[in-house]
């Protein structure tokens, strides 16, 4: 079986971000943005040798190397990949540009309905003590 990029970014869109999770519409690192480079190549004994490179939203992210084992466990367990080299990107400017269009929609439907949900805060001004 040969093993296509677009598996590999499926997989890798199971590992749900938790800054997603928290933000109330969980997305994987595929559908964030995260992952940079895919590549599948044949290791020439009918097997594929999978390498992928995924960064991070922030820089002082702490999770990324639960990021990174979770990726290998996961590619290594797809049929017919014989080896897995998850790199992680120190140099990766995330931006919200980098959103699958699909997820940054339901973000923002997300944020929209919190919006209206909210509480209308009545905000009463008085002039000086004489004014009242």
């Amino acid at each position: 079986m040969t093993v296509t990029e677009t598996q590999v970014r499926a997989v890798l869109n199971e590992i749900l971000d938790p800054c997603s999770i928290t933000a109330g519409v969980p997305a994987g690192l595929d559908d964030m943005g995260l992952v940079s480079d895919v590549h599948v190549r044949d290791d020439g004994t009918g097997g594929q040798c999978v390498a992928v490179t995924v960064g991070v939203t922030e820089p002082s992210c702490v999770l990324i190397g639960s990021f990174a084992a979770e990726a290998q466990v996961r590619l290594t367990a797809l049929t017919g990949v014989s080896a897995v080299d998850v790199r992680l990107t120190d140099d990766f400017d995330w931006t919200p540009d980098r959103l699958a269009p699909h997820y940054r929609q339901r973000l923002d439907e997300h944020r929209e309905r919190k919006r209206r949900a909210l509480p209308l805060l009545a905000v009463t001004r008085t002039g000086p003590a004489g004014d009242r």
